[in-house]
């Protein structure tokens, strides 16, 4: 049987791997299947670290894996060891009672949280307030709220910021790439599917 995952790099400023953002695949075919969230993390979980091997995939580098609202909430990251993943929380989780205190309970114990394809809402400040990182979609999210969030956000000296999906746009680049920490290197400039039968 044959195991997929594919694998983007992240890259400091300096253009350094900090660590990979894993994602679901059936095949060899770089698009998403129509499954459910899920389904999706569940098999990214168990693949990376049971079928593949999380060493094997990220090397000593980070795995940033997509967490559902009804994963966060049963605190299925706390299944993992903290040095070994990012909890990234998707832009489709409602910030319930119940996400932010299993949030913040694995916050308190270490584990990095990311927030993915932020626009920023105020009943996201809970989770603001725990996050490490905030990534930003720049196919998605029109400019001015990405400098607004960046503007509004940039005091916090915890946080730190990812450019993902960017366009080659020079003004953009100067404008606002700079302020990054981050960035999520394209599908078009790299992509690793492993498999293994």
């Amino acid at each position: 049987m044959d195991i997929f995952v594919a694998r983007q790099p992240i890259l400091s400023r300096g253009k350094k791997t900090y660590g990979y953002e894993l994602l679901f695949r059936d095949g060899l075919t770089n698009s998403f299947p129509e499954i459910d969230g899920e389904t999706a993390s569940s098999k990214v979980l168990t693949n990376s670290f049971f079928s593949i091997g999380m060493d094997q995939l990220v090397l000593e580098k980070k795995a940033f894996i997509n967490f559902t609202q009804g994963l966060l909430t049963k605190k299925i990251p706390m299944m993992f060891p903290k040095e070994k993943i990012v909890i990234e929380i998707l832009e489709d989780v409602e910030p319930t009672e119940e996400v932010i205190a299993a949030c913040r309970v694995m916050a308190s114990s270490g584990y990095e949280i990311a927030l993915d394809d932020f626009v920023y809402d105020k009943k996201l400040e809970p989770l603001i307030e725990m996050a490490n990182l905030i990534k930003f979609d720049f196919r998605l999210t029109p400019r001015d709220q990405i400098k607004n969030a960046l503007g509004d956000l940039s005091g916090n000296r915890r946080l730190k910021f990812l450019a993902e999906k960017k366009v080659n746009n020079l003004s953009l680049e100067k404008d606002i790439v700079p302020r990054c920490y981050m960035e999520a290197v394209g599908w078009a400039d790299a992509l690793a599917l492993t498999a293994m039968s």
